[in-house]
């Protein structure tokens, strides 16, 4: 008995796993997304003098994309901070299980 609550737990950290595995893809395209976008306006404001209006509302474009990675890089680093805390949870309850089973057959 004193193995099957870690044992349900790492069916939910499997999952919790999974799920912010699923949210570092999506984030990953996200931001090859953007990085394609920035440089696309990079070459357009190019085209224009630094000082037409044009330019200057590529440049917003760009810096508004840049803040948009910046929160998309702040959400990265919670879900990895979030894997590492699973990972060692579901260590912890491997452990736990392990010696359950240890003590069930001794």
């Amino acid at each position: 008995m004193g193995f099957l609550l870690p044992l349900a737990r790492k069916l939910e950290l499997i999952s919790e796993r999974s799920d912010c595995q699923q949210k570092r893809i999506v984030i990953s395209r996200a931001k090859s997304d953007l990085a394609s976008k920035i440089a696309d306006y990079e070459m357009m404001r190019n085209d224009f003098d630094s000082n037409s209006p044009e330019a200057k509302e590529y440049n917003q474009r760009i810096e508004r994309l840049n803040e948009v990675e910046k929160r998309l890089d702040e959400q990265m680093a919670k879900i990895q901070a979030r894997l590492e805390m699973i990972e060692g949870e579901y260590s912890m309850c491997d452990e736990m299980v392990k010696t359950g089973i240890q003590r069930m057959y001794s």
